[in-house]
């Protein structure tokens, strides 16, 4: 059992409304680790390392954007968020996620791991580091009841787990809903660069994503010339090469992770790539970043 800690958290306008004392875990069925809301705050910034990985790499973060807008990268994808998102972060991820400066979001969160989680992850999540839906205000409802929950406990008791395994698949639920709803209204072209973004890391080839989506080849070089201008093999290279300046600007890896992640043949492959889409070296990109950052 856990004894909650409800506190103020003074390095942003945030509120912890639990927190586990117990060590990060994963192998329970359910640990809720923290819940709590973050307020507006333009310098608003959580960053975790693979220094932090073995505290944290079972660790899900689920949080419900209220108002305001974020942003979320994690190994060389990004998402922009706004109210009515929900989002989780996967475990075993390199992330960071943080405020828009302009108009910095209000959130209601929960940071969650167990093998519960861990088979929602492979019914519910995205093949990315996380998962972004917009789901609306039913989705803060059932986050209010999570709170409202562990506000009003001292010990987590296997009936409050049990509760919390409920309303978290509700959530899942909705979510899996929302998405299967808005995917349906989206155009073939829309439906396969999300899934190119998606499986970014993959090797995707020409006929393997025209027979996921069921066209012929020349079908999808048809819809790519018109609707992005280039060839459905050149869209594909050029997120990738997207990915990777995400990436060594994150500064979390070395050319040849980078290059072995995103699918590239080789070091070499990846050089001559990189090169021939920006004109710069990833040693030359990463100098340019690392002088820009120091201005």
């Amino acid at each position: 059992m856990s004894r909650s800690i409800k506190t103020h958290v003074d390095r942003f306008r945030e509120t912890v409304i639990w927190r586990n004392k117990l060590a990060y875990g994963g192998r329970d069925i359910l640990n809720i680790e923290m819940a709590g809301v973050t307020y507006p705050d333009k310098n608003y910034a959580i960053r975790r390392t693979r220094n932090m990985q073995k505290d944290f790499e079972n660790m899900y973060v689920i949080e419900y954007v209220v108002s305001g807008e974020g942003y979320i990268e994690s190994e060389g994808i990004s998402a922009r968020v706004g109210a009515g998102d929900l989002y989780v972060i996967h475990r075993r991820t390199v992330h960071t996620y943080y405020a828009d400066k302009q108009q910095p979001f209000t959130k209601k969160w929960l940071n969650v791991s167990g093998s519960f989680l861990n088979a929602m992850e492979n019914v519910f999540f995205s093949d990315g580091p996380f998962t972004v839906v917009s789901v609306g205000e039913e989705a803060e409802r059932i986050m209010d009841g999570i709170h409202n929950t562990l506000a009003n406990t001292d010990y987590i008791t296997p009936q409050v787990n049990a509760d919390m395994m409920k309303r978290l698949l509700d959530l899942f639920l909705l979510m899996d809903e929302k998405r299967r709803s808005a995917r349906g209204s989206m155009s073939t072209f829309e439906r396969i660069c999300a899934y190119i973004d998606e499986n970014i890391c993959d090797e995707l080839s020409v006929a393997g994503i025209a027979e996921r989506f069921f066209i012929s080849t020349s079908t999808l070089y048809r819809i790519f010339t018109s609707q992005a201008g280039m060839s459905p093999k050149d869209y594909v290279v050029s997120r990738k090469v997207e990915a990777a300046k995400r990436m060594i600007a994150a500064g979390d890896a070395t050319f040849n992770n980078i290059a072995t992640y995103l699918g590239f043949y080789d070091s070499h492959h990846f050089f001559r790539t990189f090169r021939a889409t920006t004109g710069m070296s990833p040693s030359e990109y990463r100098r340019y970043i690392l002088e820009n950052e120091e201005k």
